[in-house]
């Protein structure tokens, strides 16, 4: 299930419909809760290493959510402490930029 997660760049997808407005608050809370469990669970080595150095999971961090939907803010929490668990000496390096967001 998750090779088929890879190769249809679900990331990616996932993005693409977050940052979207139109996005209804309920999808976009689901689908959080969704990372941060795929996160939390996926077995370290080169499956970590994919989901994290892909800029998605950047761009999610940097993104404007509307924070006024407790349960959205909430699933983004628990998003950046799945993040956090799972960053070590080698999974850091792809939080660390050489310039400033846009």
């Amino acid at each position: 299930l998750f090779d088929f997660f890879l190769e249809k760049n679900m990331l990616g997808i996932f993005w693409r419909l977050l940052e979207q407005r139109e996005t209804p608050v309920s999808v976009k809370v689901q689908m959080l809760q969704t990372l941060s469990i795929l996160i939390s669970n996926i077995e370290a080595g080169p499956s970590i290493y994919y989901i994290l150095s892909n800029d998605h999971i950047n761009e999610l961090i940097r993104h404007p959510f509307d924070f006024s939907h407790e349960e959205l803010l909430a699933h983004y929490i628990s998003l950046l402490k799945a993040i956090a668990l799972r960053l070590d000496e080698h999974t850091v390096q792809f939080f660390i930029g050489d310039s400033p967001p846009p």
